[in-house]
């Protein structure tokens, strides 16, 4: 074995695999934002427009959907990926919330990552000898379901109105069985879970992630802090009109023009009743 890989073989790696809904966008934003203040200590890998870790989340979640089709394209994706992670010491993180899987309200997904653990075998066999830590971020079931549904209709086609929803998710798995799943695969000791309600500075979000890289409160309080918040669920009347649309099976460029219409606009359908 040569000086160059035992080198890389010592690099700390951490894979943030998810899940969505638990504030990646706002994460992704304040690493991109500091990336420059955070580059001499900290590799940072967001999904940004032809990147590696971009194409990494999509693939993930295209064989959670169909794993026969598309295991080939992931590993030789993943393989990409150890090879960019030679010949540098820095700690890496790299950030995708569908590394994890398709989310539920997904084409005909129903229970909570079901090949979680699948996934995160074949990272573990194709980054190889790279040892990652793997995170990932759970949120109270209640309010995650509601994002959820907003996220499946607003992005997903979903078409089913909110009790139908509820009814047929009711018995997926919790986030304790999907945490023991990876661990089985990874070790428990590779794992890490955060709860997003543990993330008390919205303007600074990650900060258990960045504490796992190292980093210290100090050190996380000299980053330059968010400004507003990002992709936030569809107000009940548009969230109401999207489901509809979804129903009407129009072809995806279509609906994704009305999409986005909808979202910058809805104040039209504002459901609050006005007296003449």
């Amino acid at each position: 074995m040569s000086a160059a890989r035992d080198i890389s073989a010592n690099r700390r790696v951490i894979v943030h695999i998810g899940a969505q809904k638990t504030g990646s966008t706002s994460l992704h934003r304040f690493l991109k934002l500091n990336q420059e203040a955070l580059a001499g200590r900290v590799d940072i890998r967001v999904p940004t427009k032809g990147s590696l870790t971009r194409e990494l989340g999509k693939t993930c979640a295209m064989y959670s959907l169909k794993p026969a089709a598309h295991k080939t394209s992931l590993v030789n994706l993943l393989g990409q990926v150890r090879a960019e992670l030679e010949g540098d010491e820095r700690v890496c993180i790299i950030s995708h919330e569908n590394i994890i899987g398709a989310m539920m309200g997904r084409r005909d997904v129903r229970a909570l990552y079901p090949r979680a653990g699948e996934i995160m075998g074949l990272i573990e066999a194709e980054l190889a000898p790279f040892k990652p830590d793997y995170v990932f971020y759970t949120r109270e079931r209640d309010g995650w379901l509601k994002s959820v549904y907003n996220q499946a209709v607003k992005s997903d086609s979903y078409a089913g109105t909110k009790a139908q929803f509820e009814a047929e998710v009711a018995e997926a798995r919790d986030w304790s069985a999907v945490a023991q799943e990876i661990a089985d695969v990874v070790g428990k000791d590779r794992l890490s879970v955060f709860a997003l309600e543990e993330e008390t500075t919205p303007e600074r979000p990650g900060q258990q992630l960045l504490k796992l890289a190292g980093l210290t409160d100090d050190e996380i309080n000299t980053l330059a802090p968010l400004a507003g918040r990002s992709n936030q669920s569809l107000n009940a009347g548009s969230l109401e009109f999207m489901r509809q649309l979804n129903g009407l099976g129009l072809a995806q460029p279509a609906r994704k023009k009305v999409a986005a219409l909808v979202k910058d606009n809805q104040s039209l359908f504002d459901r609050t009743d006005r007296k003449a």
